[in-house]
């Protein structure tokens, strides 16, 4: 993910490392946005840093052309004698323990490898992805498997969630109930739906006795019979104004909170959904005027601006959103136009826009609808599941195969087990 860091060590002051500074030289004082490829271009051969590595190698590989300690080494070649698996290739059996491990929630039986041994090649990648079908199918994955990958995106909270024992006098302390966030994650990437819903679902989930996750309609109202914390009841915002896991109740009492510019809502959407953090200066996409500091916190001094001159047209889309504290409880995270304008008194709807990548949207359902059709949301579903396969992040040697698996998620209809069976024929899911 190229960021702030790829040319520079610091934007206030503004310093560069030795590869911005080969990339500065080279524009030559034209401009930044005409002419920067080629002058991208005209230093790729170079080594800014002195590590031995072109900058356009390190580039191709993730590292930085600008820290000689950012270098990536290939590993050495596997030691040979090992009698347990093929090291450095597909290994059928590998790929079987790993898959049966990760989605049914156990090791395969020793009477499963026997019978995969005697198999044929062919034999045994069809009876892998037989396997994985029935673990994909099965109770394990489609309850605790999905929803642990969940938790960085949702971030329950136990003491402010459904099952707090924490009272206010006679009131529960409940938020909201994120089990309604858990169970639409779970429903969308399952039985091959499409995972872009995530962001566009109009609808929510709910859950049977035999755990059969079903649609609902409409607004949920609160169920004051769970008991006396009605924060925790009911998804107060209606279908034409729903989008998906970024206007459930909890995600925006949560996040926005008592937050007149709901920056901190944007930038969780940005980071969990498009795999961009602007903390760590991702996915800077600076707005022309922006930012306009409609809040009066500050954001247009010279250290801040430029990454508000994102976050900001981000967070406007979310601004006609409750968070915590207006009005009657059950009113956490409803949709409500009048809320700029009455918490923050230089909003002015015909000077404020919000915009994603460059391309302008009205509200949230907007700014979801453009976010799932992007390039950066299919990155970020392949690597959330590449890495989920893999135990950890996808290395520089593992890039071709990623950028292939997100670009294969067009023809499958982003569907999530097409993926993973995907992910399970890479060398890097089955290679030891």
């Amino acid at each position: 993910m190229p960021s702030c860091g790829s040319c520079h060590d610091s934007t206030d002051p503004v310093s560069w490392n030795g590869y911005g500074a080969a990339v500065l030289t080279a524009l030559e004082g034209r401009s930044f946005e005409a002419t920067l490829g080629e002058a991208l271009r005209a230093v790729e051969d170079q080594d800014s840093d002195g590590d031995g590595v072109s900058n356009l190698d390190e580039l191709l590989v993730g590292t930085s052309p600008g820290r000689a300690e950012s270098l990536w080494t290939a590993p050495p070649p596997p030691e040979t004698g090992n009698t347990w698996y093929a090291l450095g290739e597909g290994d059928p059996a590998f790929a079987l323990r790993r898959l049966s491990v990760l989605y049914c929630g156990h090791s395969p039986s020793y009477a499963e490898l026997e019978a995969l041994a005697e198999l044929d090649a062919a034999a045994q990648r069809e009876q892998l992805h037989d396997a994985l079908a029935a673990c994909l199918d099965g109770p394990y994955w489609r309850g605790d498997g999905l929803a642990r990958m969940a938790d960085k995106r949702i971030r329950p909270i136990v003491a402010l969630g459904p099952d707090t024992d924490t009272y206010f006098g006679p009131v529960q302390g409940v938020l909201a109930d994120y089990r309604w966030d858990f169970r639409l994650w779970r429903y969308v990437l399952s039985d091959d739906r499409d995972m872009r819903e995530l962001l566009t679902a109009r609808y929510h989930v709910v859950e049977d006795a035999d755990g059969r996750l079903e649609r609902v309609e409409g607004v949920i109202e609160p169920d004051l019979a769970i008991g006396p914390g009605i924060f925790s009841g009911g998804q107060p915002v209606a279908p034409e104004h729903r989008a998906g896991m970024l206007t459930t109740k909890w995600f925006l009492a949560t996040n926005t909170m008592f937050s007149a510019l709901p920056r901190t809502t944007a930038a969780q959407a940005y980071r969990a959904y498009l795999g961009m953090d602007i903390s760590k200066h991702e996915g800077i996409m600076p707005v022309a005027g922006e930012p306009l500091d409609i809040d009066q916190k500050g954001v247009a001094a010279p250290a801040c601006a430029q990454c508000h001159s994102t976050l900001d047209p981000l967070a406007y889309a979310f601004a006609d959103y409750n968070g915590l504290g207006v009005g009657a409880p059950a009113n956490n995270g409803a949709w409500n136009p009048e809320r700029p304008s009455s918490m923050i008194p230089g909003w002015d709807e015909a000077t404020i826009e919000a915009v994603i990548f460059g391309e302008p949207v009205t509200g949230a359902v907007g700014w979801a609808t453009v976010a799932a059709e992007s390039a950066q949301f299919r990155r970020a579903m392949a690597e959330m599941l590449f890495t989920h396969a893999l135990g950890r992040a996808p290395g520089p040697a593992e890039f071709e195969e990623l950028i292939e698996l997100a670009d294969s998620m067009v023809g499958d209809g982003y569907s999530a087990n097409r993926l993973i069976h995907r992910i399970v024929d890479t060398t890097a899911f089955g290679a030891p």
